[in-house]
């Protein structure tokens, strides 16, 4: 299956919307875009955004100025909590990148969610760099497959849900039928959320 998203990599203004998110817990705005970037005017902050929007990184409603998201991280509240070291809180857009977070900001982190199915809680911890503990042990996740033409945020997201078992993932596909994607166990979710997240902000050029 192919991935959600491709993200792009060393651009300066997506790192700071990144790194905006993850200290103070929100997306930047058009004036602190402004200012980072020593642009002249609002105007030119917005071209830069709508360029990076139009390469699928972010995302903002129609008439909006507010970037409301940016894989992994949403501005709106989700299902996806995640406390990160140093006591920021934020929201993930789905459980794929509640689990890549701690990765991509190599940041120790807890994330907490609920079963789509039976709303009982989801609890993982990550530190220095692995999954330290998460419950229950029966974790598993739903991996939508992104269909052409839909955008991630709004038609894909809401879907890539935490389950707090197996069988419980199952009773929620009897319900939607129409899902195309794969069930995923937690260590493969682990992996995927890794795989997509873990070198945006860092590569092996960064020295870190």
């Amino acid at each position: 299956m192919r991935m959600p998203i491709q993200l792009p990599r060393r651009d300066p203004l997506h790192r700071f919307v990144l790194e905006t998110f993850a200290d103070c817990g929100r997306s930047p705005t058009l004036d602190e875009i402004q200012v980072r970037f020593s642009l002249e005017s609002v105007a030119e902050a917005n071209r830069m955004v709508i360029a990076l929007e139009q390469r699928g990184a972010i995302h903002r409603n129609p008439n909006d100025s507010t970037i409301t998201h940016a894989y992994p991280f949403s501005n709106d509240p989700t299902p996806h909590r995640v406390l990160l070291a140093g006591g920021t809180h934020v929201y993930s857009m789905c459980a794929i990148d509640a689990l890549g977070m701690p990765f991509m900001l190599r940041r120790d982190a807890r994330i907490a969610s609920e079963c789509a199915n039976c709303g009982s809680a989801i609890e993982v911890e990550v530190r220095d760099g692995h999954v330290l503990a998460h419950a229950p042990v029966g974790t598993a996740v739903w991996l939508g497959e992104m269909q052409d033409g839909c955008v991630a945020a709004t038609d894909l997201c809401p879907d890539l849900n935490f389950f707090c078992s197996g069988d419980h993932l199952v009773a929620w596909r009897s319900r939607h039928p129409g899902k195309s994607g794969e069930q995923l166990t937690f260590e493969q979710a682990v992996a995927r959320g890794r795989q997509v997240f873990e070198d945006v902000l860092y590569g092996d050029d960064d020295g870190a």
